[in-house]
């Protein structure tokens, strides 16, 4: 690019360093979210492409950023002082003559985003506070010095890193990724409509039918794809299960769960293992679900034999217990229909094509750690790597069979 005419002549005389692929990669997002949808458009054509049934799955790619470049606010303030007072010291470019020399440039340049870097720092250090404050953690927030916009994630391996979260939709007849984007979520909880909806910005259409695993499988994410229309498959926790492990973490044990009482009298009382009498206490109701809670008298915990594994923190208060009347509609309906084998066939189906493209994009193009730094390069990264994998596939299923017909 620097001395043959003809590459002179294509870049418009221009040269490729860190900075031009660097503002290549801010600066040209949309263009790539449009070419990635021309190419599923053709695919769509080619027959290659049904939202018939897709399948839905995150995996945790690891960030440039170090680990102990973490700091709280009182580092990252000093940090952004002495950031400041550096720039201060450096005359303005654009106030006077152009540096002398391409190091003096660099060192300016340096300084600059080094400010621009800790500034954005602060601004995600007050997104981290508020959201522990709204969960009520105690710990406080950090936040990466190198990159900001990472956070800490916990990976198969058990090895906890500055990443990102690779959401990745897979259609299920030929194995096309569909929709690709990467959040700041460690939880894939909340990660599935937004994901749905990247497939429709992509298809102008949505899938029919969606299968997940049960970190996507929660009360909101059934309810929306009821109200949407769309079928979702999923793993959903099996309530008695759940309950016990709330109970263990509680320091109860997993025998005197909820469900191990027994309702008597038409549910007027609820008798505990122990034979012990709790009488009504109220009713409510809590994301669609009605319960009936009981409570045992403190002098019958107290001198129950089973104190200390049903009721060890506040015998003198009496056990309280929350029977589950009547279940969300959706969620029952939800629970039946993975009850059937049908279901259950088609949720089996999930791992060897969601999984495939995570794995095929980590191992063949080694996009185990992005090569970037900030969610927006990161997330334009993993569109190239969905993008090759579907040139790949379009390679495999159409133009290889031509050449071989």
């Amino acid at each position: 690019m620097e001395w043959d005419p003809a590459m002179q002549w294509l870049t418009g005389l221009k040269t490729v360093n860190a900075h031009t692929l660097s503002d290549f990669r801010v600066e040209h997002k949309a263009a790539l979210v449009e070419l990635f949808a021309g190419l599923l458009a053709l695919l769509e054509a080619e027959g290659l492409v049904s939202l018939e049934q897709v399948m839905h799955d995150g995996t945790k790619i690891r960030a440039q950023a170090g680990v102990d470049s973490f700091r709280r606010e009182k580092t990252l303030r000093e940090r952004l002082a002495e950031a400041w007072e550096a720039v201060k010291q450096m005359r303005d470019p654009q106030a006077e003559a152009p540096a002398k020399n391409r190091k003096q440039a660099a060192q300016e340049r340096a300084a600059r985003e080094r400010v621009k870097r800790l500034e954005s720092a602060m601004e995600e250090l007050a997104v981290l506070q508020a959201e522990k404050a709204k969960k009520g953690g105690k710990d406080e927030a950090r936040v990466s010095l190198t990159e900001p916009e990472a956070r800490k994630m916990k990976h198969g391996d058990n090895a906890i890193a500055p990443s990102y979260n690779a959401q990745i939709t897979t259609e299920a007849e030929h194995g096309i990724i569909v929709g690709a984007h990467a959040t700041q979520c460690s939880s894939d909880a909340n990660s599935l409509m937004p994901a749905l909806e990247e497939v429709a910005r992509n298809l102008e259409k949505k899938p029919r039918q969606v299968v997940v695993d049960g970190g996507f499988t929660n009360r909101e994410n059934i309810i929306e794809c009821a109200a949407q229309g769309i079928d979702l498959l999923g793993k959903l926790p099996d309530p008695k299960e759940r309950s016990e492990a709330a109970m263990k973490a509680n320091g109860i044990d997993p025998n005197f769960a909820p469900h191990c009482f027994r309702i008597v009298e038409q549910g007027e009382r609820l008798e505990c293992p122990g034979e012990c009498s709790l009488e009504q206490l109220g009713k409510s109701v809590k994301h669609g679900n009605r319960y009936q809670q009981y409570q045992a008298g403190g002098e019958d915990c107290l001198s129950c034999r089973h104190q200390p594994q049903c009721c060890p923190k506040t015998p003198e208060r009496g056990r309280t217990v929350s029977i589950r009347l009547e279940e969300h509609p959706e969620m029952a309906a939800f629970r039946q229909k993975m009850a059937t084998g049908e279901s259950q066939a088609i949720y089996r189906r999930r791992g060897p094509v969601a999984e495939f493209p995570n794995a095929w994009i980590k191992e063949k193009l080694g996009v185990r750690k992005f090569r970037v730094r900030g969610l927006v390069k990161a997330e334009s990264e993993l569109l190239w790597a969905c993008l090759t994998y579907n040139i790949m596939q379009w390679v495999r299923l159409v133009w290889r069979q031509r050449v071989m017909a």
